[in-house]
């Protein structure tokens, strides 16, 4: 880290780095990835990939399934030219998304131009554009990496929160509960609860390294997501 700071609160090199397509290399420290921005901004993302990909992977298969089995008639070849267009939509909104919370800046493609006016001119330099159909192969993919992302990523954190802080709240289980702790399991009428000291505190320790390891493993997602980025949705 630079130490020095532009406008918007960023370290410049930070800063510079994003310009560039790629995030700074100096990211927090492994004792400070649970507590630091970075890590809650990378988590936000790929939870939010899930919601983004079943919309995106909807609209772009069913436009080009629509697209393809009309191909017979004139009507298939715009319906596939709206897709790929609004395959570049999804992948502008993407790629804002990348910037807000991966902190990672591209370049988008250039705007569409056609070689001739009219409807035909449009078609044509749709088939024609790679930054098109790159977007949608993007679209595409966005399902199953975010059925991926948003289930690791949900469910790290879902134990190791509550398990680092069972000691804090163990209490309310025979408090309100009226039971000695979390229920473990059940084998032959016999019930057996994370209740006695050493559990409790074995609980307490696998949460907490799960804490500091979640986001390592999280990291290396959103870093997946930013090199598809940078190589399917960039000039």
């Amino acid at each position: 880290m630079s130490g020095i700071v532009d406008t918007s609160g960023w370290d410049l090199e930070d800063t510079g780095a994003r310009r560039h397509g790629r995030p700074s290399d100096t990211g927090p420290g492994f004792l400070a990835a649970p507590f630091a921005r970075r890590t809650w901004g990378e988590s936000l993302q790929l939870i939010l990939n899930l919601p983004v990909g079943a919309v995106s992977f909807s609209v772009v298969v069913t436009m080009m399934t629509a697209g393809i089995g009309t191909l017979i008639t004139f009507l298939g070849l715009p319906v596939l030219a709206a897709t790929l267009a609004c395959s570049r939509g999804f992948g502008a909104m993407e790629r804002s998304r990348a910037a807000r919370l991966l902190q990672l800046d591209v370049t988008g493609p250039a705007p569409l131009r056609g070689g001739r006016p009219g409807l035909m001119g449009w078609v044509s330099a749709s088939f024609k554009d790679g930054a098109g159909w790159r977007a949608a192969l993007y679209s595409v993919l966005m399902l199953p990496f975010g059925v991926l992302s948003f289930t690791v990523t949900v469910t790290l954190w879902a134990v190791a929160l509550p398990c680092a802080s069972y000691p804090l709240w163990q209490w309310v289980f025979p408090t309100y509960v009226h039971r000695p702790g979390i229920e473990l399991y059940e084998n032959d009428n016999v019930t057996h609860y994370l209740s006695s000291v050493p559990e409790i505190a074995g609980c307490c320790a696998l949460g907490v390294v799960l804490l500091f390891v979640t986001p390592q493993i999280l990291r290396g997602l959103a870093n997946v997501q930013r090199a598809t980025v940078r190589g399917l949705l960039s000039r």
